[in-house]
């Protein structure tokens, strides 16, 4: 038992760190956005992207236009980061067009009914340990929870590949994520491996998921879905992953009777 315990910890420790959301991007509570674009500008779309980070301007006209000391000809794109459009309200030349902003402030949920959340998803992962096909159950659950806000959180980034984001968003979940089958498989066969390994898993998540924790202060969340939805996702991996971690520990305490 022991033994097990001290290999469930370096593992833990050798866990490779995960972004809280791809791309860099951050919970926030304000969002830079385009209000117009005087006078308007034929096939030409102007916008904020990446989390309200950076400014877009897509050329479907038949003129070039000039943004930044930089001419977009038609057909292409240009994205780049404009101190300008972090003002609470903003202007910003494009060709002969101007391109008003504002910044956009929404109040945070109060975090202590996701922290209440989170808790009771960890007390009802520990007491999945009464079987091995609970925990197995739970771990899967818990996983598909991590790669959906991961696939979600990758979504919403633009101009860079997705697979490089994903695998950045990932994570721990590139471990993680295959030992769910492991899970599923040992409990099948009735292993008590099912109880290490849930217990490595949700050990796993909770120490890379720490990061997430700000999903439950923030208004606005880099996730292509609604905010509650990423709130629930984080809750459940956090929430489940630690209950996953204690309850795999009960189970293995019991089954070497130590």
């Amino acid at each position: 038992m022991r033994v097990l315990v001290v290999v469930l910890v370096l593992l833990v420790c050798g866990a490779p760190p995960a972004s809280a959301h791809a791309g860099g991007l951050q919970p926030r509570d304000d969002l830079s956005r385009v209000v117009s674009v005087e006078p308007p500008l034929p096939g030409v779309v102007v916008e904020m992207v990446n989390h309200g980070t950076q400014l877009m301007v897509r050329n479907g006209g038949a003129t070039v236009v000039e943004v930044a000391g930089t001419a977009v000809r038609p057909g292409e794109t240009w994205r780049g980061v404009d101190q300008r459009t972090s003002r609470a309200v903003w202007e910003v030349p494009v060709g002969g067009s101007v391109v008003r902003g504002r910044v956009e402030v929404v109040p945070g949920p109060n975090p202590l009914w996701w922290l209440v959340i989170t808790a009771l998803f960890a007390v009802g992962g520990y007491f999945l340990k009464k079987a091995g096909w609970l925990l197995a159950g739970g771990v899967v659950v818990v996983t598909v929870a991590s790669v959906w806000h991961a696939v979600a959180s990758t979504l919403v980034v633009t101009g860079e590949s997705f697979v490089p984001l994903m695998i950045g968003a990932a994570g721990v979940g590139l471990v993680c994520w295959p030992l769910a089958v492991v899970a599923v498989v040992a409990a099948v066969r009735g292993k008590a491996a099912t109880a290490f390994v849930a217990a490595t898993v949700g050990a796993m998540f909770v120490v890379a998921g720490v990061p997430d924790f700000d999903s439950f202060r923030f208004s606005r969340l880099p996730f292509a879905g609604p905010g509650d939805l990423d709130r629930v996702l984080v809750a459940l991996t956090l929430g489940g992953g630690l209950g996953l971690a204690a309850g795999g520990v009960a189970k293995m305490r019991r089954e070497f009777a130590l």
